[in-house]
């Protein structure tokens, strides 16, 4: 029979609440909708066995329980455990062992439907109650029963037994071994009897309440742990002396957070797996997909990898043996969660194609003892004729493991015969005296919880307010184990000290004091650092380090106001709001300083002018007065037509060069108005992005935390490393043609920047490959939490360190329009990088004959060949064309072993890379000699489309030659040579704006020098003869000057993404460099243009845009349009 497979969807939580997600999920019947919010025909169907819809719809009771409005959906824990449970509770009652999954992602509601909280108990805690509701109710004497039960728990490939306390667990674990008759089992895994649902609920809260303080002093967190509950149950059957019995083992399994799987194991990273935490969840998937392959007829000689992991060992006649499986997955209704949803019905919907043939287990009691005592026998005598063997001198390695191997066969095979012949009364009347003597622990707890005391509060409901520590001694000593003196209460987390802090019992007065200043910057009370002693009352919140918290409680105190539940998530809410408080008022600071300085500056741009325009009209009214007078007295000193003649010519150049000064001050006027209109645009952009800032928040503090930790753990672990959350920020005009949308216009990718001070090195993640990392770090740090020594790893195995990648030095866009007329494009490209202009590339693209060899178009050029008129001429024929990347020009800094990339699009929606050879060493003007001949057998329409408006993106690649000189144990300097040389805009401007009083003042001494020049002229021409004809004593008119006007200038578009520190206290850096970006683009423009130097042969051969849109090759173009710059 196949896998059964169920899904179930929660409500919202109060994160998606407040964050307004709208829901992904619908379901009809057994068939589970993912909804695409963006287009409704991308929605997906998966068809399961069972869709349970626990979204919405319901209402509680007077006791809590979340029960179905009538007429509605609803899928309560009753309808589920009616519907999945049931089925199990009847597979092994007829004798078939049994599994339930639970899987899904963190808060997904795994653990809500396995265990239920409060009144809502789940699959688990209602099928042990129907198992002994069953047993009361069998009618037949000659059937009895017996219930075992086990607890275990896989965390970091360790199998742990959470029945037994943490300080009498084996170091390393249990071991995980297989018999020939038994199959796979747990060595040393307690089981113990039980003959009541209560007795079951009493291990359950034992294993939950020892998770708790492993996970307390071990710094493990529950949500990476799976959990298996393990009920064996017997039926045996006393028939005319002859005992028979029908066995079920039934696991229950709570698997770690699926989050793991599809964020861990990034493409790309050296380290694949994300430590022993994610390996039972990737081999848990490799296996159901090894075997749903051999169920549909493929890879059936595969090898299925159940030993890769603890987890898939353990459970390997669940997968795909001896066993009725179910697995029930729990998805998030919310958009926010959709690539999570996405992934666990994809892994669901492979689980259903797993086909298993399960038996029933029914064997004779009597037979099966004396086949044991056989199999003991012959084991010892096995093990006889070795050691008879070893005395003789003959010894070799692999004796010595079959010896060993021997001899465990046989301690396994008497351990289980003692358990089978012992009577199952007798086992439970040994374990109930024990738990007597054990109840002294649960009496001293109701002790401690008489005086004051701190009880736990953990994220994972099961966990929460487990453990309980007594404050009524006059000092608590709080700290790691290895504390001197001796910690009473042990935190084994991230930035507790050994000696951490102390609380003091004064007469009922409670104190908390941290050891040093450092210490009180992670403890924090109600949501807040503390720097000294600091009272504690009823009800209050303590954290030390980052996440382990504790409440405070004083029996007797005065109550304070009932409120909402205190919970972990309340606690850590109220520090990340109280830090969130702090950031905003430094925020705001720094925004009114910002603010006050913009003011300051406009205030300044309107005074200078002010007094330049006052100073302008004194000049012109003087320059007036002046040019009055004098004319006038030329007027009356020239009155024959010559002079007339001559002075209304000179008048007239007068005249135009006084529309010229106006003119000229009428355009510093517009500068100086531009400038002001900037500054005004600039601080209304400024309110805007503070009001884009939650959103970029919102989108941070996912990975913001985690930044945090690990750079608190490479500090716990001595490393000089240090991480910083980036914003990629791609613009509009930075997005391929094919790839431009609106929404990733305007959002920013996060990517993390490492700063490896010990190498002298700057990796960069995304944040598939920092998840991955994220989990290798936390598990190196709890390996030092275990074994109290710094791990001293290879550098092939340490997730700090990456070997020297090379980075993209700058890129630029070349259209491809000219091959679409037979037309090359020779170009010297500027290449754009993270900070701004930073080199040249020549390169060039020719459309060639069959060979290579030809260039078409020189031979239109010459007459050989006819023009293309009409490029979809082209279309059905084959088309060849070669690019040719020559030199480059780069800054000495990022000139290091160097190549070119770029991607041609063979067929649509595929792209395919080429790249140049790697020139080792440091050369700051490479010579490439690149040509690469691309060919379309048959260009397609589609093909001519991408000829016509494609581009090709040229990339850079280097390394950065001086960074292991400058960061070295140090800061990291982030710099490149050639935008040294520049100054911003803005400078630019105000620097010309402080010259304009000066410019003016000279442009009309200028003019003064001019009209006393004219008379003198003037003067001289009184002797020149009257008889002259006036069409001889007019001068021949000047050309008018007017400015150059350049051809316009396509748009330029700079691939290589801005990135921009974010900073938890400001993101006011990342939009001051938008808008200096902004600002900076008109000028790229112009330096791009000017940079393109094509082959003088080519500029009447390149494409130039007509009025019918296709280029004229008699005509040619403009020189700037030698370089089709998208």
């Amino acid at each position: 029979m196949s896998v059964k497979v169920a899904v179930r969807v929660r409500p919202y939580n109060a994160r998606e609440l407040e964050l307004n997600c709208q829901l992904c999920v619908a379901m009809n019947g057994p068939t589970t909708i993912l909804l695409d919010i963006e287009d409704p025909k991308k929605n997906r169907d998966f068809a399961f066995d069972y869709s349970f819809w626990s979204h919405d719809s319901f209402e509680n009771d007077e006791n809590g329980y979340s029960r179905a409005i009538p007429g509605t959906k609803y899928a309560d824990q009753q309808m589920v455990f009616d519907t999945v449970g049931q089925e199990i509770l009847n597979n092994a009652w007829q004798g078939y062992h049994c599994c339930l999954f639970a899987y899904g992602q963190t808060g997904a509601g795994k653990s809500y439907s396995m265990v239920g909280y409060g009144a809502n108990k789940g699959i688990v805690p209602i099928s042990c109650e129907e198992i002994f509701k069953r047993i009361k109710k069998n009618p037949d004497s000659q059937l009895t029963y017996e219930v075992q039960v086990s607890m275990l728990e896989i965390y970091n490939e360790k199998v742990q037994d959470l029945l037994v306390p943490v300080p009498k667990r084996p170091t390393g674990g249990l071991k995980v071994r297989e018999h020939k008759v038994y199959g796979v089992y747990v060595e040393g895994l307690t089981k113990y009897p039980v003959d009541s649902y209560e007795a079951i609920e009493a291990k359950m809260d034992e294993g939950s309440k020892h998770r708790t303080v492993a996970a307390t002093q071990m710094n493990a967190s529950s949500s990476r742990a799976h959990t298996i509950i393990q009920i064996e149950f017997k039926e045996i059957k006393n028939v005319d002396g002859r005992k028979s019995e029908k066995l079920s083992v039934i696991n229950l399994v709570d698997l770690a957070g699926s989050e793991k799987v599809g964020k861990t194991g990034a493409q790309g990273d050296r380290l694949k797996e994300a430590g022993n935490i994610n390996k039972s969840l990737s081999v848990l998937g490799q296996v159901i997909a090894a075997l749903a392959d051999k169920a549909m007829g493929k890879g059936k000689n595969a090898v299925v990898p159940y030993r890769d992991s603890q987890l898939t060992r353990i459970l390997q006649n669940a997968l795909g043996g001896n066993s009725k499986t179910l697995m029930i997955c729990a998805v998030s209704p919310a958009t926010d969660n959709y690539e999570e949803t996405l992934s666990t019905l994809r892994y669901a919907d492979q689980a259903k194609k797993i086909k298993n043939c399960a038996v029933v287990n029914e064997s004779d009691v009597d037979k099966k003892l004396r086949e044991q005592q056989e199999e003991i026998h012959s084991l010892k005598q096995q093990l006889m004729m070795l050691q008879q063997q070893l005395k003789g001198g003959v010894i070799n390695p692999e004796m010595l493991k079959q010896l060993s191997q021997i001899q465990d066969d046989i301690e396994t095979n008497e351990t289980i015969m003692q358990e089978n012949s012992e009577s199952f009364q007798s086992k439970l009347q040994k374990q109930k005296q024990k738990d007597e003597e054990e109840d002294d622990e649960d009496i001293q707890n109701e002790g401690i919880k008489e005086h004051p005391h701190l009880v736990n509060l953990n994220e994972d409901p099961l966990l929460n307010r487990k453990i309980l520590k007594s404050l009524n001694q006059e000092e608590t000593h709080v700290g790691r184990p290895n504390g001197n003196p001796t910690p009473q209460i042990v935190v084994n987390a991230m930035c507790v000290q050994p000696n951490h802090a102390v609380i003091r019992n004064k007469d009922g007065v409670i104190e908390i004091s941290p050891i040093t200043k450092e210490c009180g910057d992670f403890i924090f009370v109600n949501g807040s650092p503390i720097t000294g002693p600091t009272l504690l009352n009823h009800n209050d919140r303590i954290i030390f380090g980052t996440t382990t918290t504790f409440l405070v409680q004083i029996p007797g105190s005065e109550q304070v106001e009932q409120g909402p539940e205190i919970d972990w998530e309340l606690a850590q809410q109220e520090m990340q709001k109280k830090e969130e408080e702090k950031r905003q008022e430094q925020q705001k600071l720094a925004e009114k300083q910002v603010h006050e300085e913009m003011q300051r500056k406009k205030q300044e741009l309107e005074e200078q002018r002010k007094e330049e325009q006052r100073l302008y009209e004194e000049q012109m009214k003087k320059q007036q007065e002046d040019f009055d007078k004098k004319m006038k007295a030329l007027e009356e000193q020239n009155k024959d037509m010559l002079n007339r003649a001559l002075m209304a010519e000179e008048e007239r150049k007068l005249i135009e060069e006084r529309k010229k000064l106006e003119e000229e001050t009428l355009q510093k006027q517009l500068q100086r108005e531009k400038a002001r209109k900037q500054y005004e645009d600039e601080e209304t952009m400024k309110k805007y992005r503070i009001k884009e800032k939650n959103f970029i928040e919102n989108k941070l503090q996912k990975y913001l935390p985690k930044v945090l930790e690990v750079n608190l753990i490479a500090k716990e672990l001595k490393r000089n490393v240090t991480l910083e959350a980036r914003l990629k920020y791609v613009y509009a005009d930075d997005q391929e043609y094919s790839q431009f949308t609106e929404e990733n216009a305007q959002k920013g990718q996060i990517q993390i920047q490492v700063n490896n001070k010990e190498e002298g090195q700057i990796y960069y993640w995304d944040l598939h490959k920092f998840s991955n990392r994220y989990y290798i770090i936390k598990d190196l740090l709890e390996r030092y939490f275990e074994s109290n020594q710094l791990l001293q790893l290879p550098k092939d195995q340490d997730p700090f360190w990456d070997p020297p990648e090379a980075r993209v030095i700058g890129s630029g866009f070349l259209k491809l329009q000219a091959l679409a007329y037979l037309m090359d494009n020779p170009c010297d490209l500027t290449l754009v990088g993270e900070h701004f202009q930073c080199g040249t590339l020549k390169v060039n693209l020719i459309p060639t004959d069959e060979t290579g060899q030809r260039n078409l178009s020189e031979d239109i050029e010459d007459g050989i060949e006819p023009p293309v008129e009409d490029p979809s001429e082209l279309v059905g024929r084959r088309f060849d064309f070669r690019v040719s990347i020559e030199s480059a020009r780069l800054p000495e800094n990022l000139c290091k072993d160097t190549y070119v990339e770029y991607s041609i699009q063979v067929e649509e929606k595929k792209k395919e890379s080429f790249k140049t050879k790697t020139l080792a060493g440091a050369h700051p003007n490479p010579i490439y000699n690149y040509d690469q001949q691309h060919t379309f057998d048959q260009l397609s329409e589609t093909q001519l489309n991408y000829l016509i408006n494609g581009t090709i993106c040229f990339k850079v690649y280097g390394y950065d030659e001086n960074k292991n000189k400058d960061v070295k144990k140090r800061e990291i300097p982030v710099e490149n040579l050639i935008p040294q040389q520049q100054t911003t805009q803005q400078q630019q401007q105000i620097q010309q704006q402080s010259q304009q009083p000066t410019q003016q003042v000279d442009q009309v001494k200028k003019q003064e020098e001019h009209i006393d020049i004219l008379t003198k002229t003037i003067n001289q021409t009184k002797n020149i003869q009257q008889q002259q004809q006036v069409s001889q004593q007019q001068p021949t008119k000047q050309p008018t000057q007017t400015s150059q006007v350049k051809p316009p200038i396509e748009k330029f578009t700079q691939n290589q993404p801005v990135t921009q520190p974010i900073s938890r206290q400001s993101i006011k850096e990342f939009e001051d460099h938008t808008s200096e970006q902004q600002q900076m683009k008109a000028k790229l423009q112009q330096q791009q243009m000017n940079a393109q130097k094509p082959r003088s042969s080519s500029q009447d051969r390149t494409p130039a845009m007509m009025s019918k849109g296709k280029p004229d090759p008699k005509k040619g173009t403009k020189k700037d349009d030698g370089c089709n710059i998208f």
